[in-house]
């Protein structure tokens, strides 16, 4: 009887010497060959459970690190809870790369248990599918070919790929494993960024009045400063989104960098003193600001630029006249020369920042909310930490309330699909892969619906602190229109969705203690003893969705009145 240990051996082996760390594994019969050769080859394995829970895990782990994870399940529904997470690293340019285990072609359609279509199961959200042979009837070397072309477009294709694998039985291994010596080696794609850099440089030289904007990325350090020169050199502004790795202490004596967007953005009285601009350049996804975007709708610029690594075109307005394609840090540094000194359209954007950060300051020490809230959160970190921020209203919260002081930090923020589903669960991936520590705060419905992150978290004993703030509720749907056009009841039912959650009752249950500070400096002290502590800790606080809604009025209030004065 042949065997197919010696080609998946070769898979692992080869996926090893390219950089894969880990393989995350969720238990069944059929995946058998795939679970035992991963294992054999001293990849580092983990067991979760839920598939859901466990593609989060590799989304949050190759967001950190760049490094695809391998997800591997057995056959049947198991492949098909990974979607949620396939999608959301399709959107937001994540490499991942799952090996589903499949009955022979022979049972596919036959009413054999456990057996759905799982070829081409995720459709158009990954960046190459493929359906094995019989993994016993083929050379071994094919496997490394189907490695190396898994890996490229996984990483330089930023992106999920399937591998579907049909196993016949016996299933277990009946010969001694023998371990081959890989053949391959770690490679990088060739991109000539150069004519991006010069044309950039000659844009920067043709426009005066041009913003940067920078929405969610995981780009490195290096790139982002190159950005930050870059701006400097062409007295140009950037607008930073909460996940744009560019808020936070390291960027307190940048008066270019703009934290405070959405603010501003929502001033029709500085807008309308304010000359339109020229051009704007766009470095990573969509950013999470309403006001901007809508008046980005309303002012459209002479020429849009999309600075991307592939041929990702993120343009939800249809604005983009131009993409340059390559890797940013190349393309930013090779036009960072001095272009102009500083000009008096920098100056406004300048002075409007200061004024709004003012704004949020008077704010967040008069009046307690989720902004208040999580500046009390992030104002707890420690050295190295990595954020987590949940979609809803925790980004949103974020974005008034992330400014440019305090400690350095990195955020990781799930704003490919901006689904409210397995932040947990993509955090304990984070915390995985993280040298530093990491916050994940997140809203109660979110939460409550990946419950089952809390328990991998605790099975994995991961180093997580996690803030939960709770205002019984879907709150950021009070901003909406339909919350003032419908009946209390009906908005509360459809819409806020209350779900009464005793979360620290139901955590408790799990064996998980939780803490619930009283105020803004409980909850700041109760975050810098979570993370210096480590292990997993559990923060619930209290909050008013109604008090924050008043807080994001007041705010833009206060603001025009200030321009005013």
């Amino acid at each position: 009887m042949l065997s197919p240990y010696p080609f998946c051996i070769r898979f692992f082996t080869e996926m090893k010497a390219l950089g894969v760390k880990e393989v995350i594994i969720s238990p069944g019969s059929r995946n058998t060959p795939l679970v035992l050769s991963a294992h054999s080859v001293g990849l580092t394995t983990k067991v979760l459970i839920d598939e859901r829970t466990a593609g989060f895990y590799a989304l949050g782990n190759a967001k950190k690190n760049g490094t695809p994870c391998i997800l591997v399940c057995t056959s049947g529904t198991a492949s098909a809870n990974y979607l949620p997470a396939v999608i959301e690293a399709n959107h937001a340019g994540v490499p991942m790369i799952i090996c589903s285990a499949d009955r022979p072609p022979e049972q596919r359609q036959w009413g054999a248990g456990q057996t759905i279509d799982q070829v081409n199961l995720y459709g158009s959200n990954v960046r190459w599918s493929y359906d094995l042979p019989i993994a016993a009837e083929v050379d071994e070397m094919f496997a490394r070919s189907i490695a190396v072309r898994s890996w490229e477009r996984s990483v330089h294709g930023k992106g999920p790929v399937h591998l579907n694998w049909p196993f016949r039985e016996p299933l277990e291994p009946n010969t001694e494993i023998n371990l081959p010596e890989a053949t391959v080696k770690p490679f990088e794609a060739s991109i000539d960024n150069l004519p991006s850099g010069r044309r950039l440089k000659e844009l920067a030289q043709k426009y005066e009045k041009g913003l940067i904007i920078v929405g969610p990325n995981d780009l490195p350090n290096n790139v982002i400063q190159q950005i930050c020169n870059f701006s400097k050199s062409a007295s140009w502004p950037v607008i930073s989104d909460p996940g744009s790795q560019m808020r936070g202490g390291s960027f307190k004596d940048s008066p270019n960098i703009i934290t405070t967007g959405e603010i501003i953005c929502s001033s029709e009285r500085f807008l309308h003193r304010l000359e339109q601009a020229e051009i704007i350049i766009n470095v990573g996804l969509t950013p999470t600001s309403k006001s901007y975007k809508n008046w980005l709708i309303k002012n459209p610029p002479v020429q849009q630029i999309l600075v991307a690594p592939g041929t990702d075109w993120n343009d939800p307005a249809n604005q983009v006249t131009e993409i340059l394609e390559g890797n940013p840090f190349y393309v930013f540094s090779e036009s960072a020369s001095q272009i102009r000194p500083k000009s008096e359209w920098l100056s406004e954007w300048s002075n409007a920042h200061a004024l709004a950060v003012s704004t949020i300051r008077n704010s967040i020490k008069m009046e307690e909310s989720e902004v208040s809230a999580i500046y009390s959160a992030r104002m707890g970190i420690v050295d190295t930490t990595t954020i987590v921020l949940s979609n809803s209203m925790v980004i949103r919260d974020a974005e008034l309330a992330f400014l440019n002081e305090g400690k350095a930090f990195r955020t990781i923020t799930n704003r490919g699909a901006n689904g409210i589903d397995g932040i947990i669960s993509t955090s304990i991936g984070v915390a995985h892969a993280s040298v530093g520590k990491t916050l994940t705060v997140v809203g109660d419905v979110a939460a409550t619906h990946d419950l089952g992150g809390f328990l991998a978290a605790k099975r994995l004993e991961t180093d997580l602190t996690v803030v939960i703030f709770d205002n019984d509720g879907g709150g950021i749907f009070s901003f909406l229109p339909i919350s003032r056009t419908i009946e209390t009841e009906v908005f509360e039912k459809f819409y806020e969705t209350p779900p009464h959650a005793q979360i620290p009752e139901i955590l408790n249950a799990a064996g998980i203690s939780v803490e619930a500070p009283q105020t803004s400096s409980e909850l700041t002290k109760a975050v810098t003893e979570g993370l210096n502590e480590g292990g997993l800790k559990v923060i619930w606080y209290q909050t008013n969705s109604k008090a924050t809604e008043q807080t994001f009025q007041k705010l833009r209030e206060n603001f025009n009145n200030e321009l005013l004065g």
